[in-house]
This record gives structure tokens, C-alpha cells and sequence, in this order.
């Protein structure tokens, strides 16, 4: 019989189209567990795409009969990015000097593609608690998109959990409004802040990964909603999706004399890229049981070609690429994708036969 674990968690990178990766990731297991992402795992959490995807995954169906239900499948998130990877990643055109130096690309079609994909849906009725990573450049704090009313706090001087009267498409655009990509997402708000609002952008400046984020998120909940019993690392089980780690090296020789203009975009790709790996690299240390496994990360690495770890390259040949990617993860990692698949399955049936969940 499966280990029942006490919390079941499910972290996504953040990076832009990339994000096709993981989704095709999510597809597979919702395939073979014939059960929906939202209810295989009882937290979510995601950085940007990741975001997105958590949002989207935790959604609840429009249609009152069944609003239990999540509105999307995996299968239609991974269409999401072939449908509208390109009118999300819309570049500005340069009119003048000035505009050179302007966000790359204009937020409008990314404005009008998350309305169309989460509507009116609010942050609090999520079907499975999410937690979604923004950083505030004016308070200079990280804030947290959460569907847990009874973990928002808005008075924190090092972070601010928010909730209550926002909805999942302000928390879509905030949390991926990359830097040097997009402008800050301006998020009017009652809370405690000098100007009225909140000025964001993509949480991945301090957590592209966001697992051990989510991993201690996640612990603070169980115990608050347990009367301060404790939730061990053996007791749960955490499933990260990456995006594709970068490949293409900056040589010594060709980097030694850059300044700060041609810094800006590879340190970006270092910063995410570097973050990521170094929080997988801790829990794989941290969380591998010897009797049963309780961590498991999939991620692939991206070609050397400067045209492929772009976040921002919706071209079809690249969404192409990437999809290639997807299926050459899940064909060298099937053996561990089934038995993690039986592992949820097995796990949510343990669940589901207990009356008080």
C-alpha cells in the first residue's frame, strides 16, 4: 500500500513559453492517473508560466453543476501556449531612440490572454490552495498571491500574503511581469502601502523555483490548520517542474570586458537559471527518503542555440522545439513518471476514504 502523505505538493518554474514543458509534464499524468491535477495534490505553487499554470490548473468550472471541477484540463493548458504563445510575447516596435530602451514587449496581448483564460475567477475560490510569487519593487518585499484566506497577512515588513478581493488574473499578470520584458503590473489596493497599490513583478527575481517556498508554505498551513502539530519532510511529497535548464555558456574570454548594457539580458537567464538549480539541488538532499521517495523533479536541458532557451520565442519553430523537449522528457523519464502516478493515485484513493477530508 502507498504512503499517505500529509501534504502533497506540486511547484512550477517560471520561464515564459517554456512553460509548455512542464504542462506537457502535467498532461502525461493526468493521462495516466485518469484524475485531474487539482485533485492529485493539495497545494500548488508556481513563479510566472508556473504561475499561470497553477492558476489555471486550480481554476474552478464556470459552469455551477460541477464547479468542483476544474475549468482546464492539462491537455488544454498545453494548448494554451501553442494557441497564444505569440500574441503573449508581442514585441513593441521601436519608434524612436527612446524606445529603445523600453520594456521589450507590450503587455496588452497578455493583459487580454489571462482575461480570456481566468475571467472573473477570484484568488480565494481556487479549488486547492495555490501560491503565486510577485516582488513589490516599490516596498522592495516579495508578495505572495495566496488562495488561503486565513494565511493573508498585509502588515508584514518582510513579505505580504494577499488574498481576499483579488482576482486570479491580477495574480497572472503580476507574477510574470518579467523585468526588462514587460513593465510592473500596478495592482491598486485598500492595504497598508504608502501609495495604494502594489507595484510587482515576476517573482522569479528572488524564486524561479519556488518548491522550498512552497514546501515551507505549505507546512505552515498544515500546522495552523492542525493545532500546531508539526508536518515533517517524510510526511510529504513534493513534485517540481522545471522549464528546461540553460545550456549556453558565456565564455570568459568574450565576457570579461561586457558593461552594463550587454549584461542585462544573460544575467537575467544566469539569475533564473542559477536559483532554480540551486533550490533543486538542496531538496535533493534534503527530502529523498530511503524507504519511500518523496521528492521528485523533472527537467530537461535546452539547447546551446541562443534561439532556444529564450523566454520570450513563440516563433512555431521554437513551440515546436519545445514540445520536442517535452516528449523526449517524458519518454527517458516515463519509468519514474508511472511510478510517481501510481504513487498519487494510490494516495488520493488513501484520502478520499478518510470522512474528514
Amino acid at each position: 500500500m502507498a504512503t499517505k502523505f500529509k501534504r502533497r505538493i506540486l511547484s512550477i518554474d517560471g520561464g515564459g513559453i517554456r512553460g509548455i514543458i512542464p504542462a506537457m509534464v502535467l498532461n502525461y499524468i493526468e493521462e495516466r492517473t485518469r484524475q485531474r491535477i487539482a485533485t492529485l495534490f493539495d497545494f500548488i505553487a508556481g513563479t510566472s508560466t508556473g504561475g499561470i499554470l497553477a492558476l489555471g490548473l486550480t481554476k474552478k468550472n464556470s459552469d455551477s453543476s460541477i464547479n468542483r471541477e476544474p475549468e482546464y484540463t492539462a491537455a488544454e493548458l498545453v494548448n494554451f501556449y501553442r494557441k497564444y504563445g505569440k500574441k503573449i510575447f508581442t514585441e513593441n516596435v521601436p519608434l524612436s531612440m527612446d524606445d529603445l530602451v523600453q520594456p521589450k514587449l507590450n503587455p496588452k496581448g497578455r493583459q487580454e490572454v489571462l482575461t480570456a483564460l481566468l475571467g472573473e475567477a477570484k484568488l480565494e475560490d481556487a479549488i486547492k490552495e495555490i501560491l503565486i510569487t510577485a516582488y513589490d519593487i516599490e516596498l522592495r518585499t516579495p508578495v505572495f498571491f495566496t488562495s488561503n484566506r486565513t494565511a493573508e497577512d498585509i502588515d508584514s515588513y518582510d513579505s505580504r500574503k494577499i488574498c481576499t478581493g483579488f482576482k486570479m488574473v491580477e495574480a497572472a499578470m503580476a507574477t510574470s511581469a518579467a523585468p526588462t520584458f514587460f513593465p510592473p503590473y500596478k495592482l491598486e489596493t485598500v492595504h497598508r502601502t504608502p501609495e495604494g497599490y502594489y507595484a510587482l513583478v515576476d517573482g522569479g527575481v528572488f524564486a524561479n523555483n519556488p518548491a522550498s517556498l512552497a514546501m515551507m508554505e505549505a507546512m505552515i498551513s498544515y500546522k495552523r490548520e492542525n493545532n500546531g502539530e508539526e508536518l515533517h519532510r517524510k510526511d510529504t511529497l513534493v513534485v517540481s517542474l522545471g522549464t528546461g535548464s540553460l545550456t549556453r555558456q558565456y565564455k570568459y574570454r568574450e565576457v570579461k570586458d561586457w558593461g552594463q548594457l550587454k549584461w542585462v539580458g544573460p544575467l537575467l537567464n544566469v539569475v533564473l537559471d542559477g536559483q532554480s538549480e540551486a533550490v533543486a539541488y538542496q531538496l535533493s538532499k534534503l527530502m529523498v527518503e530511503e524507504e519511500h521517495r518523496n521528492y521528485y523533479r523533472f527537467q530537461t536541458p535546452l539547447s546551446s542555440d541562443n534561439e532556444h532557451d529564450h523566454m520570450d520565442n513563440a516563433s512555431p519553430a521554437n513551440i515546436e522545439y519545445l514540445e520536442e523537449r517535452g516528449k523526449k522528457l517524458i519518454e527517458q523519464r516515463q519509468e519514474t513518471l508511472d511510478k510517481l502516478c501510481k504513487l498519487l493515485k494510490d494516495d488520493t484513493e488513501l484520502y478520499s476514504k478518510e470522512p474528514d477530508r
